[in-house]
């Protein structure tokens, strides 16, 4: 719930700026001043410095695991460019030398305060499936996280992606940009319709038995792995298609 204060009788949220935030809080707007700077030029230094770090280094496995699905070829770089994310970010939580988002504020020290309470908030986010409950239009929906049941508002950063429909099922990491909302680091990766219903059996069978046996990312990354059949049934369909 969004927090809010008293100021000349009235009811005002507070408002999270580059002075007056000690951490970065979800539910707390944020200036446009601040919305701007996060979203533009951070999110596009921090992903280009990992990217010049890390990328060469990740990709010849992750493009193996990709190219085995044989999917389009904008479905294969959005789903390659998820996986490296989530192997950024659960890289960070376990080694301190591969913590990109640590070796990036240690160079901007001089950024604002703000900065770095935000980037400290990428590596707690994971990655998830979603069902899309409701578009409040093409760049904002409401959506449902399947491992967790948690209802989020998400935005979208990049132009919105025009095959989706509401209860579809897409995949990806969200990253908060104040007031109850988050944004996709990259692209969602779409399932099509009957690959999303297979996903939903899956999570519903197995899931929660995985989680209870293992970490979030063990318990996640099997959900993957389990879920490579309905990859290849996925792509074999697209292929008809195309």
């Amino acid at each position: 719930m969004q927090s809010t204060q008293q100021r000349d009788g009235k009811v005002v949220a507070f408002t999270q700026s580059r002075t007056n935030a000690s951490k970065f809080r979800h539910d707390y707007p944020l200036t446009n001043e601040v919305r701007n700077e996060l979203l533009d030029d951070v999110y596009t230094q921090f992903t280009d410095f990992v990217l010049r770090e890390e990328y060469i280094i990740s990709q010849p496995i992750i493009r193996e695991f990709v190219e085995s699905y044989n999917l389009t070829e904008k479905k294969s770089y959005t789903l390659e460019f998820n996986l490296f994310w989530s192997k950024v970010l659960y890289t960070a939580r376990y080694r301190e030398d591969l913590n990109y988002i640590n070796h990036f504020i240690a160079q901007n020290v001089s950024r604002s305060p703000i900065v770095c309470h935000w980037l400290r908030e990428w590596e707690k986010a994971k990655p998830s499936f979603y069902r899309i409950d409701y578009q409040y239009h093409q760049q904002e929906w409401r959506v449902t996280n399947l491992l967790t049941d948690e209802i989020v508002k998400v935005m979208l950063r990049d132009a919105p992606i025009p095959s989706i429909q509401e209860r579809d099922i897409v995949v990806g990491t969200l990253i908060p940009i104040g007031n109850s909302s988050y944004f996709p680091l990259v692209e969602f990766y779409h399932f099509d319709c009957a690959t999303g219903q297979e996903i939903m059996a899956h999570l519903q069978e197995n899931y929660l038995q995985y989680l209870d046996e293992s970490s979030f990312y063990e318990a996640f990354f099997r959900i993957l792995s389990i879920l490579s059949e309905a990859l290849q049934l996925e792509s074999l369909r697209i292929r008809t298609v195309y």
